[in-house]
């Protein structure tokens, strides 16, 4: 059984100022404020009251937005919605990929015993699972959108913008992953440590290979909107 959402706040958090721009075209009754170093805009999607935050770009930047959310508006469930590098073949750029669980693959203690690369100490884990009703929940209501094509999988983030070849094909060795970027894991982190739903949803912008920030500059924007509208998706179901 999908579980139904406790409240009524929906916390959205996205890197990139491209990436916002669709949520709040989806917004009504907007308002702005400023706390902290961030700036909130909260309003309606769909008849559910939402905040969206820019965090800005990199794991430290979007754990300490998440945690500021979270103290700040005590929302029910936070979504992470964006862009992101393919890594599989399958997947192809303005896909959305929809995470079952978020790994940091620059996060590297594996010198100690009986640690792996990927495995966060404090909580003896590699894979952070997302909440598994938020993937049931994105994933049936995302078969509405005929025109984008949906995967789920695991997500890797790290502080760098991948456009390696070498380093892609180890992504998806050694962690499974299927799509890359630099935020989910820090965002899936905080809200796990303060039991706070999560999901992530990501765009394929580029497919993290040599001509990657070609692409990204190039894709940002649809694939922005592609990750939107699934968003809208969601929210429309509850």
């Amino acid at each position: 059984m999908i579980k139904q959402i406790r409240g009524e706040m929906i916390g959205i958090i996205c890197a990139e100022q491209k990436e916002i721009n669709e949520i709040l075209k989806l917004m009504t009754n907007k308002n702005e404020e400023n706390f902290r170093s961030f700036k909130f805009i909260k309003g309606e999607i769909n008849n559910h009251d939402c905040t969206a935050v820019l965090s800005g770009v990199g794991k430290v930047s979007s754990a300490i937005c998440t945690q500021v959310l979270i103290f700040k508006y005590s929302p029910d469930i936070i979504l992470n919605v964006g862009v992101a590098g393919g890594i599989s073949e399958k997947i192809n750029i303005g896909d959305v990929v929809i995470a079952n669980n978020v790994v940091q693959h620059d996060f590297d203690v594996s010198i100690f015993p009986n640690r792996k690369r990927g495995e966060i100490p404090a909580l003896s884990l590699v894979q952070i699972p997302c909440s598994t009703w938020v993937i049931e929940k994105i994933l049936n209501s995302a078969k509405s959108i005929s025109n984008v094509k949906v995967h789920n999988g695991t997500i890797v983030s790290g502080d760098q913008f991948i456009n390696c070849p070498n380093k892609l094909l180890g992504l998806n060795t050694d962690f499974g992953g299927i799509a890359c970027e630099m935020e989910a894991g820090a965002i899936g982190q905080t809200c796990f440590v303060n039991k706070v739903d999560f999901g992530i949803i990501r765009s394929i912008s580029d497919n993290a290979n040599s001509d990657a920030k070609i692409n990204f500059e190039e894709f940002i924007e649809q694939s922005s909107m592609n990750a939107a509208s699934i968003l809208s998706a969601f929210i429309r179901s509850i």
